[in-house]
């Protein structure tokens, strides 16, 4: 659990060249399931990438439907939109490392 494994060579799959990596994680409940990446790019560059890209995808998801609900304002002035955003950024960061410090 939380170690990869990248297979070395190019792997065909529906007939296109990738390289294929894998790691064991747990999901929301808590069981441990198989994480399979396939990539066009060097499979240990192509996790760190995922990695990043999740975390951008698990803030919009915090932003937009499991939380902050930004979506739901009826706010329309560029300005205040602005302002508003600003300050749930700011909260958004605050849980972040407050949930890291837990």
């Amino acid at each position: 659990l939380g170690e990869c494994k990248h297979l070395s060579g190019i792997y065909y799959v529906n007939g296109q060249p990738c390289y294929l990596s894998g790691s064991k994680i747990k999901d929301k409940e808590g069981k441990t399931e198989f994480q399979i990446l396939v990539s066009y790019c060097n499979a240990e560059e192509a996790l760190d990438m995922y990695r990043q890209r999740w975390q951008i995808e698990t803030m919009f998801k915090g932003l937009k439907s499991s939380g902050f609900n930004i979506e739901d304002s009826h706010v329309r002035i560029r300005e205040r939109m602005a302002n508003l955003f600003a300050i749930v950024m700011i909260a958004y960061v605050w849980c972040y490392l407050v949930g890291i410090y837990i």
